[in-house]
């Protein structure tokens, strides 16, 4: 191997060469030889600076193609020199495209093994998907989804079991729920689904917005507020939509405490309501702190106020069947 050419082609790679050298690259490389030295110019480069990864290049393509760039001119000694600049400066064109090109692709495989991770939340819990939906599970069931959904042209979830969903609306991207083999879309709404045996039977019921239900073939149904669609499994079918109150459906979730980027002043009412108490605001200020926090039926008052404390920084205090909320304000 020719050291000198490979050192020449490094500094070529590191755009180092002055006008003699960038000349003599592209005589060498016209010639078609010292692919050898090519290589390992590139392997080494790509040691000192980590500027390509050798995992998806190919330097012998790239040589060939610098040649047919370079090809601009059969007589490169009897041109005029800003001939001789134009040609070099198409080299290093073509090897900084090809590194941005490389460095794209490593993004893009970064950002698709990042939406490749699957969550999976089991249970009756509350969880905020990333794209803010809101999600309660009953017990007995689990729900998979992306760490996220950007670059998705859907917001895709599987569920099994039941759970209640407030989707966050988002026009240009549905969300799409599967259950075995039932398809529930929507843009943003909210909606119960049981689904505990997804091969056998599949129960939608819409509180709010609009939901299709389909398989894989065709639509089954178009469901409004109060209506629900029942699929079975095997050859029994599917039965008609039917009006229902949708309240009766999602009672399973009523016992649950569910503070959404809600204020302290609405969470109040939300306490006051399922524990009876009165509560009151000994700093008015504090009633327009805003947080997040969901509580299942089995939490007592006690835990509740302690934790919406330490999230907002309030002190709430029951006394005599009636909380005070006080503290510097948030």
């Amino acid at each position: 191997m020719d050291t000198n050419i490979k050192a020449l082609f490094k500094s070529f790679i590191q755009n180092e060469c002055n006008v003699d050298e960038l000349k003599q690259v592209r005589q060498i490389i016209l010639s078609g030889e010292y692919l050898p030295e090519w290589e390992a110019a590139m392997l080494e480069t790509n040691v000192q600076q980590d500027t390509f990864s050798t995992s998806h290049f190919d330097s012998a393509k790239m040589y060939s193609n610098i040649r047919k760039t370079a090809r601009i001119d059969t007589k490169p000694f009897k041109m005029p020199v800003w001939v001789g600049y134009a040609a070099a400066v198409l080299i290093v064109v073509f090897i900084a495209y090809f590194m941005v090109l490389q460095n794209q692709q490593r993004d893009d495989q970064a950002k698709i093994a990042a939406n490749s991770k699957v969550n999976m939340v089991s249970n009756h819990r509350w969880v905020k998907l990333p794209d803010g939906t809101s999600v309660q599970l009953n017990t007995n069931s689990h729900i998979e989804y992306p760490e996220n959904f950007d670059g998705k042209a859907t917001r895709e979830v599987t569920l099994t079991g039941e759970a209640f969903f407030d989707v966050k609306h988002d026009s240009k991207h549905p969300f799409v729920i599967h259950t075995g083999k039932i398809i529930t879309t929507v843009l943003g709404t909210a909606f119960n689904i049981s689904a505990y045996r997804p091969d056998q039977s599949v129960s939608v019921t819409v509180v709010r917005g609009k939901v299709q239900v389909q398989d894989a073939n065709r639509i089954l149904a178009v469901l409004n507020p109060d209506q629900q669609f029942e699929w079975k499994g095997g050859t029994q079918g599917s039965k008609p939509k039917v009006n229902i109150d949708a309240n009766t459906v999602v009672a399973w979730k009523q016992g649950d405490l569910i503070l959404d980027d809600i204020t302290l002043e609405e969470a109040a009412v939300q306490i006051a309501e399922r524990y009876n108490v009165k509560v009151t605001f000994a700093n008015e200020k504090l009633k327009k702190c805003r947080f997040t926090a969901a509580f299942l039926n089995r939490n007592e008052i006690g835990q509740v106020l302690s934790v919406i404390g330490d999230i907002t920084g309030a002190k709430l205090e029951l006394k005599n069947n009636e909380v005070t909320i006080n503290g510097q304000g948030c």
